[in-house]
């Protein structure tokens, strides 16, 4: 795992908390460990709502808050005074997926450990807060769309009445509830309002068919729901530079450019537009050129090949993080009694 910067960890009990700093985590956030579940959490003084994130595949709970794609999103959450809780995964085989809710032991070990740990954030941190019922919005990217489409029906007791299910957000993932674009089980009436994020050019896993079967169901049990497809993004030396620099990464536009003129010699990218799939590119050669003059070594060097290659894959769009401006003020409408606007103090 990846951290920047000055880093002070503080023993009480069982749980220890790690305070991360630095200019290359541009989100502030606490890392906890809780119930052997490493937890990532950004708690603003006064909350509406709490954002659980689950990653996806090769990714940890701390991606959400160092890779550019996230960084944005949280951003935007914050602004609806809304607290950040992410999870890396406690069960996985090496590559970081979460377990599929297949009625395995895996599934039921890391979702009983998920429980307990996000009872234990809202013990501790909730405390202070003058929300006394809590919505919880759950976030779920790609395997971890599949883990957390269970949980609003494990969590109906409303974590022991300390906080409801109020709204679920899948991104690239066909959920739980679809395999091969064909229903496997329909959701109940009882499922929260839910906003779809899919790309089109993803054929396979979460395919448009996929997601038109799952709105298609969730509109039958008469749950709220909409779906947003994500269409490729431009990609010039200035879009790169200013990308990177969400993530804490500062890279020259003539440094960028150059970057990009490597890649129009391997014919990945042309006239800002990508080409074809980044994964079956070796663009890494060229990120050198990003910083020639002072070459980024160790974490650092890993970060900044981590958010190059997301914004690659974004540009490309097949299956990457990605959100639309819209979808969560539309969510937070469909959460009965709540303003949706968000707050220009944050």
């Amino acid at each position: 795992m990846c951290f920047f910067g000055a880093k002070t960890v503080v023993s009480l009990g069982v749980i220890a908390f790690t305070l991360l700093h630095g200019s290359g985590q541009p989100l502030p956030m606490e890392q906890l460990h809780l119930h052997g579940v490493e937890t990532f959490v950004n708690w603003p003084k006064e909350e509406r709502h709490i954002m659980v994130l689950f990653h996806g595949c090769n990714n940890q709970g701390s991606s959400w808050f160092q890779k550019p794609e996230e960084i944005i999103f949280l951003r935007q959450a914050l602004s609806y005074k809304m607290a950040l809780v992410a999870f890396t995964t406690p069960r996985h085989p090496g590559n970081f997926c979460w377990p599929s809710p297949d009625g395995s032991t895996e599934f039921a070990d890391a979702s009983a450990l998920i429980r307990r740990a996000m009872m234990e954030v809202i013990h501790l941190k909730g405390t202070n807060s003058a929300i006394s019922a809590r919505s919880l919005i759950l976030v779920g990217a790609s395997s971890g769309g599949n883990f957390a489409s269970r949980l609003p029906a494990l969590w109906s007791d409303g974590l022991e009445n300390m906080a409801k299910v109020a709204g679920f957000l899948s991104v690239i993932s066909p959920t739980s509830f679809v395999r091969n674009a064909e229903l496997v089980e329909e959701p109940g009436p009882d499922f929260p309002p839910s906003a779809l994020i899919y790309m089109p050019k993803d054929k396979t896993f979460a395919s448009e068919d996929a997601i038109a079967t799952l709105l298609k169901s969730l509109h039958g049990a008469g749950v709220a729901a909409k779906a947003w497809p994500l269409a490729p993004q431009q990609l010039t030396a200035h879009d790169l530079s200013t990308r990177l620099e969400v993530a804490g990464i500062f890279v020259e536009d003539e440094s960028a450019k150059e970057f990009l003129e490597a890649l129009a010699d391997m014919e990945l990218v042309a006239e800002g537009k990508v080409l074809e799939n980044p994964r079956r590119v070796p663009w890494r050669r060229a990120a050198g050129l990003l910083d020639k003059d002072a070459p980024l070594k160790g974490e650092r060097r890993q970060h900044r090949l981590q958010s190059v290659e997301e914004i690659l894959n974004r540009a490309w769009a097949q299956h990457e993080f990605g959100m639309d401006s819209e979808v969560l003020q539309w969510l937070l409408s469909q959460v009965p009694g709540q303003a949706t606007g968000p707050h220009s103090d944050l």
